[in-house]
């Protein structure tokens, strides 16, 4: 967390409130090890005086194309972003703080100081092993056999690859999963034809409707950390016990590959 969702609704966020077509008059690190592949010195002085000529998305990743060379976040598990002008007060210490012509600051909040930041020429080696987008059109039902259908592991950890399929997170995958029937240690090579054409149709469905709810809270810096047990937007409850929203069944956890997984024994069994 955040998932392609939360980092999508962010990009959307940012485009909004005018970062495009800005020019960047300053950096302040509050969090200079964020910074990657060059020293924090140099992260501030190529940064600054750069022109922002777009917000985009990559999987977790956001990247923002300068007139010279592009600038990569990466949020992790609680980073955020958030536009704000002085005096509007900061909510925390920033990881970075990017000054703005327009007199807004593009502030990276992070309390666990997981996320990082790149200046680079060339975005290949971050994206080189990052699997298709999944709100892509090229993201059709026999791409997804192709990348999953012979996989022997558990389903809810291979949705978790990045290199299987981009952006799909922890809280997402349950989600996924429950949309689907389908229980998170049943091996994706198992499924049939019908459940993969049912799970396909539920990962577009899921993340597409994730990100239009989430684009409707500005900023998305309230979601951050699947501990959150009020999520409205989630059918499966972060909780065990917490009843089925189907069929009242009291909601199951387990942990695979060190990475806890709710769901529904009854709808997914």
């Amino acid at each position: 967390m955040p998932e392609l969702p939360e980092v999508e609704a962010t990009r959307r966020y940012l485009v909004a409130l005018g970062v495009v077509e800005t020019r960047i008059t300053g950096v302040t690190l509050g969090w200079p090890k964020a910074v990657q592949g060059v020293t924090s010195e140099e992260f501030s002085r190529r940064l600054t005086g750069r022109t922002i000529l777009d917000a985009r998305r990559r999987a977790k990743y956001l990247f923002f194309p300068l007139d010279v060379d592009t600038l990569v976040i990466h949020l992790r598990m609680t980073g955020s972003l958030e536009v704000a002008a002085p005096p509007v007060p900061v909510r925390s210490q920033p990881t970075a703080t990017i000054n703005l012509s327009t007199g807004q600051e593009l502030r990276f909040y992070d309390s666990r100081r997981l996320g990082k930041l790149w200046l680079v020429d060339d975005l290949e080696p971050l994206f080189a092993n990052l699997g298709p987008e999944p709100l892509e059109p090229s993201f059709t039902l026999e791409l997804l056999k192709q990348r999953i259908g012979r996989r022997r592991a558990p389903i809810k950890p291979v949705l978790l690859e990045q290199g299987a399929i981009a952006g799909i997170g922890n809280i997402y995958a349950d989600e996924i999963l429950f949309c689907a029937g389908v229980h998170p240690t049943r091996p994706a090579s198992e499924l049939m034809p019908n459940e993969m054409e049912r799970l396909h149709g539920c990962i577009v469905a899921v993340l597409r409707d994730a990100t239009e709810v989430l684009s409707s809270i500005v900023p998305v810096y309230t979601l951050q950390s699947e501990a959150q047990h009020d999520r409205e937007e989630l059918h499966v409850p972060r909780q065990e016990g917490v009843p089925c929203i189907r069929c009242n069944t009291p909601v199951q956890r387990l942990v695979l590959r060190g990475r806890s997984a709710y769901f529904c024994p009854r709808c997914q069994g």
